[in-house]
């Protein structure tokens, strides 16, 4: 065999050894993403936070869905488990009205979230001791105050809002200043659901309900 024959087959023999190489990485980095996100799934589940939708690359998780207070937790579920190494959550801005005061509350569990504006510290204070009072837990998150923005109706409303919604599992109440109320989680019931939604409306007349409410027990199918 000559020596440019030897070089030949020693350069095809390399590059197969790349490719193999190669694939096998790519194999590998598969297998790992597939055990990570069952683990993760199953974690998720279990710790009550279904709703956060989990993708790996490697050992790399994003995290995407949910709310606000179920990303947070989830963030710290998914980074504790073993042979995680990086975990990224997919942010949606939120299309936020200026000038305007708007209150956002996420909750999971005994964990409630709020965040908002309005134009005075007092209307701030009592907003926050409302949603203490009402939901009956520690809160995270805060009101800023902004004097520029225009005074709210429904800020004086809000005690009587919570008490309505207090029941609801996995809470998101939204009021981001545009005339509507959006409310989103989980109640026992097709006739909690009509019945929180009336009463819902009845203590915030000047906004439109709008929004999911997913129910516990699901509607049988007619016949």
């Amino acid at each position: 065999m000559s020596d440019r024959t030897l070089k030949g087959l020693i350069g095809l023999v390399l590059t197969g050894l790349v490719a193999v190489i190669a694939a096998g990485a790519v194999l590998g980095s598969g297998s790992v993403a597939h055990g990570l996100g069952d683990r993760a799934r199953t974690a998720l589940a279990a710790a009550g936070l279904g709703d956060v939708l989990v993708d790996f690359r490697g050992r790399e998780a994003e995290l995407s869905g949910g709310n606000d207070v179920e990303i947070r937790r989830a963030e710290t579920l998914v980074a504790s488990l073993p042979g995680v190494r990086r975990v990224d959550v997919a942010v949606v801005a939120d299309d936020v009205i200026e000038g305007v005061a708007r209150f956002e509350l996420d909750r999971a569990g005994d964990d409630v979230e709020i965040n908002g504006v309005v134009p005075d510290p007092d209307a701030a204070a009592e907003i926050k001791v409302a949603v203490a009072e009402g939901l009956r837990t520690m809160i995270t998150g805060d009101v800023a105050v902004d004097r520029s923005v225009a005074p709210a109706r429904w800020a004086d409303d809000l005690p009587d809002v919570f008490e309505v919604v207090a029941g609801v599992e996995g809470l998101e109440l939204e009021i981001p200043g545009d005339g509507t109320v959006a409310i989103g989680g989980t109640v026992e019931d097709e006739s909690e659901r009509i019945r929180l939604l009336e009463e819902l409306s009845d203590v915030l007349p000047g906004l439109e309900v709008t929004g999911t409410l997913d129910l516990a027990t699901p509607t049988p199918d007619a016949g």
